[in-house]
């Protein structure tokens, strides 16, 4: 039995895909349907300040990183933590806007948030490190040890996303065939 192509003749998405939230409107009960377009409103009103935040968050940083005099050393650390911040905020985009192509609750996009918020913390201490963000006197003379410490948890919490994320794809493979 041939499955059918998970894409359009034009590369798109089928419609059928993003017709799940009307499907759903169509099957609830009739004193339900506010309801819904209610919460649809409000997942649309949830998406659109998720952009304007991501855009003005990538504005603010990049003419801050090229403006006020500050050092490379501090400049462009904070610029890929920014930037990662924003990575963060358009995947939390990515999961309003996957309720209305899929319905229902999306455990994928918050495991790649949590992914990149491992990796994000960890560059961060790693550049704080490097750029020499962090001095000794800070923590006694232990910041070495602090700082493997942060990074020892944050590699577990990111390698502990990656298996379940694994392992959600795997599980979510299994059970579409």
């Amino acid at each position: 039995m041939e499955q059918p192509h998970p894409l359009g003749d034009d590369g798109s998405e089928p419609v059928e895909r993003w017709d799940v939230r009307a499907r759903e409107r169509r099957a609830a009960p009739v004193w339900m349907r506010p309801m819904l377009w209610a919460e649809d409103a409000l997942q649309f009103a949830v998406a659109a300040v998720l952009v304007m935040v991501a855009a003005a968050v990538l504005v603010h940083a990049v003419t801050d990183a090229l403006g006020h005099g500050r050092t490379f050393a501090t400049a462009i650390p904070d610029l890929i933590n920014t930037v990662l911040f924003v990575v963060i905020v358009l995947e939390l985009f990515g999961t309003v806007v996957s309720h209305f192509r899929a319905g229902g609750f999306q455990l994928r996009p918050f495991l790649i948030i949590g992914i990149v918020s491992g990796v994000r913390h960890i560059l961060s201490v790693g550049a704080q490190s490097t750029f020499g963000g962090r001095a000794a006197e800070e923590t006694g003379g232990s910041a070495f040890g602090h700082t493997m410490i942060e990074y020892g948890v944050n590699v577990g919490i990111v390698v502990g996303l990656v298996i379940a994320l694994v392992l959600v794809s795997r599980f979510h493979a299994d059970t579409s065939d």
